[in-house]
């Protein structure tokens, strides 16, 4: 009898996961315009990677290395164009061998069978220095309603439960994801949008047991249920986007002061690029992680400054998705910063399953007091690996005098300050599509007196 998807033994598990990694690294480099070129660039033959431990050599890449400019159409090049003949090479053995059977008694149900696979039919919209859209084929969109199943699992949750969502009604993953869920299991499920009235309206009409909000809005929604009495039944109440301490902490003591002292707080988050929702486990209470599912993702952690394969503790978390038809994302870059993956089975609920641990959501895109937000991630890469500079940090902030953003580069140079400072700016504007504020060259010891809350090993943040 097979293991469950969250029982399977560390053995079972590296060996299912190399064995999707292996087919869906082939089925994307066969059938995707930027994977094809992609992989030519970096002179690796898709049949190379036959592993998840080979995935890793596999350079990470986010949006903007999909689309400098930020134009989202160029995401397109990342969506899978098949046809029959992909669909039978990279297809699963008993969804071909049952298309096949029909493809000689009704053809019109091969053909159904065959388009679940190929064709995208909905799009979500994703992104972080620009918004950009995710397709996903009838296939994929099962495979979400299926992790919603589990989702609901992982929360403690039945089909007894009633959600009331207070996330936007929108094409977002969240959104998607929170639908299917509910559907999956068959619970009800109101979905009237952000707006507090709305949201007050359908408390009201249906009590509900979970309350999924936003968490940068939570205490603002817990206040105005409270206020309507519409909070007596709620025992889950889902923070969508992975909280801070500090989040669910006061997430906590709204409850609290809205007289509800025994429902839990729990985090669910789909990072940047991702179209499932991953949950933190009801036994737990939120303390050991976000859980991922092994046959739907491949998560790993690089440096947050350089891209490169980082070390076992801490950096940006990186994700592959596993199955999925639709766009192919392969070593994405989330913006997400992790304490860590920890791959050994959860003490509280013994899931053997990857949980990521530590998230601060979409740190790597940071806002500043006016303009555009920063993608770090485009800064860092223009900067690291120059042969012709030493050491460097960036230092974002306010200014001094009326708080505008600003970015500062302090760059310690091998070669002429003037002659490195002019290269390294035009290399952060070809790359970030902006000038830093100021780009200063300095000595070793004034670039480690500088002052600030550390991002990564070398951004610093003034608030």
């Amino acid at each position: 009898m097979a293991a469950t998807w969250d029982k399977r033994s560390a053995r079972q598990l590296r060996s299912l996961q190399d064995e999707l990694a292996r087919n869906q690294v082939r089925a994307v480099a066969g059938s995707s315009a930027y994977w094809k070129q992609r992989f030519a660039d970096i002179g690796r033959a898709p049949s190379s990677i036959d592993s998840v431990d080979a995935l890793a050599a596999v350079p990470a890449v986010g949006e903007r290395d999909v689309s400098p400019t930020g134009d989202p159409a160029a995401m397109a090049r990342l969506v899978l164009q098949g046809g029959e003949r992909q669909f039978a090479l990279h297809t699963s053995g008993p969804k071909l061998r049952r298309a096949l059977r029909l493809r000689l008694t009704r053809s019109a149900g091969y053909r159904r069978i065959v388009e679940s696979e190929i064709k995208p039919t909905s799009y979500v919209w994703a992104g972080l220095g620009f918004r950009y859209p995710i397709a996903s084929t009838r296939g994929d969109l099962d495979a979400v309603t299926r992790a919603g199943a589990r989702l609901w699992r992982v929360l403690g949750l039945t089909e007894q439960d009633a959600l009331l969502s207070a996330v936007a009604v929108a094409a977002t993953p969240e959104h998607t994801a929170l639908q299917l869920a509910a559907l999956a299991v068959g619970a009800p499920a109101l979905f009237p949008g952000e707006a507090l009235d709305a949201v007050t309206a359908a408390a009201r009409l249906a009590p509900p047991t979970v309350l999924a909000v936003p968490t940068l809005t939570a205490g603002e929604v817990v206040r105005a249920l409270g206020a309507a009495d519409a909070l007596g039944r709620l025992t889950t109440l889902l923070l969508v986007g992975a909280p801070t301490a500090d989040e669910r902490a006061a997430a906590v003591t709204t409850l609290r002061d809205a007289d509800v002292t025994t429902a839990a707080v729990l985090g669910v988050h789909a990072p940047s690029g991702a179209r499932v929702l991953w949950a933190e486990c009801r036994e737990s209470g939120g303390s050991t992680g976000l859980h991922t599912y092994p046959d739907l993702d491949i998560v790993q952690v690089v440096d947050a400054d350089t891209g490169e394969p980082g070390p076992d503790a801490g950096g940006e978390l990186v994700v592959t998705q596993l199955g999925l038809r639709g766009s192919a994302l392969l070593r994405w870059r989330t913006g997400d910063l992790v304490a860590a993956v920890d791959t050994t089975p959860c003490p509280a609920c013994s899931r053997n399953v990857a949980r990521v641990v530590g998230t601060a959501r979409q740190a790597l895109v940071v806002a500043t007091g006016s303009g555009r937000p920063i993608d770090v991630r485009t800064l860092t890469g223009a900067l690291a690996g120059r042969a012709d500079v030493q050491d460097w940090r960036v230092v974002i902030g306010g200014r001094a005098r009326d708080g505008h953003g600003q970015v500062v580069v302090h760059l310690v140079t091998s070669g002429d300050p003037g002659e490195v400072s002019v290269a390294a700016a035009a290399d952060i504007r070809a790359v970030a599509g902006r000038l830093p504020t100021q780009l200063v060259t300095t000595d070793a010891e004034s670039l480690a007196e500088l002052t600030g809350t550390a991002l990564t090993r070398r951004v610093l943040l003034r608030r």
